[in-house]
């Protein structure tokens, strides 16, 4: 998985069959609309930053495309709920979930 939407565009060429993840962030429409386009290059999963959250992309991706969200970096439990509100599993650190 990658910010780099250049790699994220390049790797099923180079690594056929194995999954590949979007990590991304932001709520302005901008960043929103750039990680849409993204969804023509054929990513596995999404690892979207919590704070972000929620936000249409990763409303789209769950509910139309079923497409797995991973929030990134839960630290407290106001995150872990905030992830199993509007995503699917957590990038966590510094407590036990």
């Amino acid at each position: 998985m990658s910010f780099d939407h250049w790699l994220i565009r390049q790797f099923r060429t180079h690594a056929p069959g194995i999954p590949a993840g979007l990590t991304a962030y932001g709520r302005e429409d901008s960043e929103l609309e750039a990680h849409f386009s993204m969804l023509a290059h054929g990513f596995d999963f999404v690892s979207y930053g919590v704070d972000d959250l929620p936000n249409r992309f990763i409303t789209f991706v769950r509910e139309k495309l079923n497409m797995p969200v991973i929030t990134w970096t839960v630290r407290n439990e106001q995150a872990k709920a905030k992830t199993f509100a509007h995503a699917d599993q957590m990038t966590f650190e510094g407590f036990e979930a």
